[in-house]
C-alpha cells in the first residue's frame, strides 16, 4: 500500500509541478479490507502528519452518534436521523452543530465565564475520548463546522489563535472507514445507518444521480460497477476525500486523500486515478484543472 500511495504522490507532483506538492501538502493512506478476518493492512505517506479536516470531521461525528445509540444513551428519532442525514450526505454545516451539541451535550451562544467554560470544553471533548479510548491518534474533534466563523463560547473553544482546532491524521480517517466497512465498533443496526448515510452514487455508471461529493473527488475516479462510500470535504485552503470503495472484482479498500490545496480541483481525483491504476484498474486520468 505505501509503494502505491507514494507512486501516485509522485504521479501528482508531475501532473501539476506549479503546486508545490509534497508529503507535507498531501497526505494519503490506504487499507485493504480483508471481511473473513474482519482487519486490514493500512499503508501510505504523511500517515500521521495533523490536518485540518474541513467536513470530514463529520464522519467521525456520526460514528460517535452511532456509539451513543448502541449504549442506549442516546434514541434515534426522525430529527436525528434528518440532521445525521444532512449532515454527511449534503454536508450541511448547520445539521453538523446539532449533531455536535446533541452527542455532546452542550448548546451554542454567548461567551461563558472560567467554571461555565472549562466545563463546556470537558463536554466537547467526548469525541475525543471516544476515538482515544479505541486507541486513535491524533483526532481532535472539538469544533461545529461553521459558514463563517464561530462565536461566543465556539470562538472560546476554538482560541484566540485556533489552537484548538479540529485535527486529524490520515491514517485515523482510513481506519474510521475501514472500521465502519467491516462493522468493529457498532451494532448491526447502527453499522448499516452509517453505511447508508455514506453510500453515493458511482459517477461512472450515474452521473446524473452523482453529487458534488463523489464527481468531484474520489469517486470520479473509480472504474464502472464499483461500489462508494464516501465523505467529502473542502475550504479555501484544503481538498480531502475519505472513501470506502468496493471493486467489481469484490476487493475492498478504505482511502483518504488530504491535500493542502484547496483551490486544485483535480489533485484528490488525480491521486484517486493513480491508485487504482495501481490496483490493476486502468483510469483516465484529469490533467489541467488547477483552479475553480
Amino acid at each position: 500500500m505505501t509503494q502505491i500511495c507514494s507512486d501516485a504522490l509522485e504521479f501528482a507532483q508531475i501532473v501539476f509541478p506549479d503546486e508545490g506538492i509534497s508529503a507535507e501538502s498531501v497526505h494519503i493512506a490506504v487499507a485493504r479490507l480483508d471481511r473473513t478476518a474482519r482487519e486490514f493492512q493500512l499503508g501510505g505517506v504523511g500517515l500521521d502528519a495533523p490536518i485540518y479536516p474541513a467536513s470530514v470531521v463529520k464522519v467521525f461525528y456520526l460514528a460517535f452518534a452511532a456509539h451513543l445509540l448502541d449504549s442506549g444513551s442516546l434514541a434515534m428519532s426522525p430529527e436525528l436521523n434528518r440532521a445525521s442525514r444532512d449532515m454527511v450526505k449534503d454536508s450541511n454545516n448547520d445539521a453538523t452543530g446539532y449533531i455536535v451539541d446533541l452527542v455532546c451535550g452542550t448548546t451554542p451562544g454567548p461567551e461563558l465565564g472560567p467554571a461555565d467554560l472549562a466545563r463546556f470544553i470537558e463536554q466537547r471533548g467526548a469525541v475525543n475520548r471516544f476515538f482515544s479510548g479505541l486507541g486513535y491518534q491524533g483526532v481532535n474533534a472539538v469544533n461545529r463546522t461553521f459558514n463563517e466563523g464561530p462565536y461566543g463560547r465556539e470562538s472560546q473553544l476554538l482560541g484566540k489563535d485556533m489552537s484548538n482546532r479540529n485535527r486529524v491524521t490520515a491514517s485515523a480517517v482510513c481506519r474510521l472507514m475501514a472500521e465502519i466497512a467491516l462493522g468493529t465498533h457498532w451494532s448491526g443496526d447502527s453499522v448499516s445507518w452509517m453505511q447508508g448515510l455514506l453510500r453515493r452514487a458511482n459517477p461512472q455508471d450515474e452521473p446524473d444521480a452523482a453529487d458534488a461529493q463523489a464527481s468531484g473527488f474520489i469517486g470520479k475516479a473509480i472504474p464502472r460497477a464499483a461500489i462508494l462510500y464516501s465523505k467529502a470535504g473542502w475550504t479555501s485552503d484544503t481538498r480531502h476525500d475519505a472513501a470506502w470503495v468496493v471493486l467489481p472484482d469484490g476487493r475492498e479498500f478504505a482511502i483518504a486523500i488530504l491535500t493542502k490545496h484547496g483551490s486544485n480541483l483535480g489533485l484528490v481525483r488525480a491521486i484517486a486515478g493513480h491508485l487504482f491504476q495501481g490496483l490493476g484498474y486502468a483510469k483516465a486520468e484529469p490533467s489541467g484543472e488547477t483552479s475553480g
